[in-house]
């Protein structure tokens, strides 16, 4: 099987909080902030920023100069 590793703290010093996730050859860091305004909402808002960079799945611009 694939090996699981998961680090805790490591990375995003900035973050409240962050975790490293390696599985295989996938690596997926997370990182989550707050602000100090306390909510007054009956509920959590949630926001996601994905990014997937064209070089994480091997596609390079045809004007990168190596």
């Amino acid at each position: 099987g694939r090996k699981l590793t998961i680090e805790t703290g490591e990375y995003a010093k900035q973050a409240n909080g962050s975790v490293l996730v390696r599985y295989g050859d996938t690596v997926i860091i997370t990182a989550a902030v707050m602000g100090h305004t306390p909510i007054t909402q009956d509920f959590f808002p949630l926001t996601v920023l994905y990014q997937e960079r064209l070089y994480s799945v091997g596609k390079i611009p045809g004007g990168f100069i190596k």
